[in-house]
């Protein structure tokens, strides 16, 4: 049946397309709204997908991009606390120095 041939390559289709918009750095909303509507748009009228599966690529999309928020901010902490280290390190080299210039022993 012809059905069953456009309902392969369209898996095919949204498989290439979901390979490739991953393997960017981000995947954002709309292109995954994209991708979704596209996927329900040439699903198979016989067999249309099954609501718990839409659900849960719904709900692996909400998880990875929580995940790409995270790593932004613990990117954005770690630099951060580079940064916040240099500046104690400098501070402790400017009070020694400047203990060590005054003769203090403890």
């Amino acid at each position: 049946m012809s059905v069953s041939s456009v309902s392969s390559s369209t898996t095919t289709t949204a498989a290439s397309t979901a390979s490739a918009s991953t393997s960017s750095s981000s995947f954002s909303d709309s292109e995954f709204m994209t991708l979704l509507v596209e996927q329900l748009q040439n699903q198979n009228p016989l067999e249309p997908t099954d609501a718990s599966q839409l659900a849960s690529q719904m709900l692996s999309y909400a998880s990875y991009s929580q995940q790409v928020s995270m790593n932004d901010t613990l990117a954005s902490l770690s630099s951060t606390m580079t940064s916040l280290s240099s500046t104690v390190s400098n501070l402790y080299s400017s009070v020694d120095a400047i203990s060590s210039q005054l003769n203090i022993s403890a």
